[in-house]
């Protein structure tokens, strides 16, 4: 008797969850489809994900020449497009608010955001 404990207690000690397959009620074919499922799902989100054109950037010359808008990614500096002309004024840059009050600085403002720029205007002399 002494014996057949030693043997015993020297056998690999198997996992105390794996009593719990026994509770399950599924086949194989079912995991598999489950398995395959979440795999599709991850694939479409990261699909959904990937195609993101970036954050638009539109133009409001304030009755100058039309500028076209454009896409551009998080963190980039603005890709300034060609300024617009306007009879009788000077273009002066592009500005966060259409009262021109605070310019945008194309060294060091980097996008973050859908995002409106106005053109500022200075009547020639």
């Amino acid at each position: 008797m002494a014996d057949e404990t030693r043997e015993d207690s020297q056998q690999p000690e198997t996992p105390k969850f794996r009593d719990l397959y026994r509770y399950v009620n599924i086949s194989v074919r079912t995991l598999d489809i489950i398995i395959i499922s979440c795999i599709l799902v991850i694939v479409v989100l990261l699909a959904l994900d990937m195609r993101n054109p970036g954050f638009t950037i539109t133009f409001n010359s304030k009755g100058g020449t039309d500028v076209p808008a454009h896409n551009q990614m998080y963190g980039e500096l603005l890709e300034l497009p060609d300024p617009p002309t306007r009879e009788g004024y000077e273009f002066s840059g592009w500005y966060r608010d259409y009262a021109c009050d605070d310019l945008w600085n194309v060294e060091t403002d980097t996008i973050v955001e859908d995002l409106t720029l106005y053109a500022g205007w200075t009547p020639k002399e």
